[in-house]
């Protein structure tokens, strides 16, 4: 089985831009030179700090999505751990409708498990076909 790997179009382009700007921040923070001469420490933790938060933030956006493969449905989310249902604890999949975003409708792919229901909101779209799409090539993993 092929690796299918979805990743978010707007909001992970939108957070590595933000979070470069913020680590070049932190960089710009030592260009003066003033913090390094005086030892300023407060300032070269601070900077410090801007810099490796940049970078973590670059990293995690860069990875966040959804990756489907012969194992299970792994989720990426950029502020938690990530999600993992294997396979064989996924009893049927479903596309429903999820949430309500602006008076639309969120359709998204639905995985029915022995302890309840998990929504793929990361996998979500306005477009019922487009959902049904998604799930479908959900449903192509299901073991027989």
């Amino acid at each position: 089985m092929q690796r299918i790997v979805v990743r978010p179009k707007v909001q992970a382009p939108i957070l590595v831009v933000l979070f470069t700007m913020w680590g070049l921040l932190g960089l710009t923070y030592f260009t003066s030179g003033d913090v390094v001469a005086e030892r300023n420490w407060f300032g070269l933790g601070l900077g410090v700090f801007a810099i490796m938060s940049g970078v973590l933030g670059v990293w995690r956006a860069l990875r966040m999505g959804v990756v489907i493969d012969a194992t299970g449905v792994r989720v990426r989310n950029f502020d938690s751990r990530d999600v993992v249902t294997p396979w064989h604890a996924v009893q049927a999949v479903d596309c429903e409708q999820v949430d309500s975003r602006a008076g639309l409708p969120l359709y998204a792919p639905v995985l029915h498990l022995a302890g309840g229901l998990v929504p793929i909101t990361a996998l979500g779209s306005y477009s019922r076909d487009g959902a049904e799409h998604k799930t479908e090539r959900l449903r192509a993993f299901l073991p027989a």
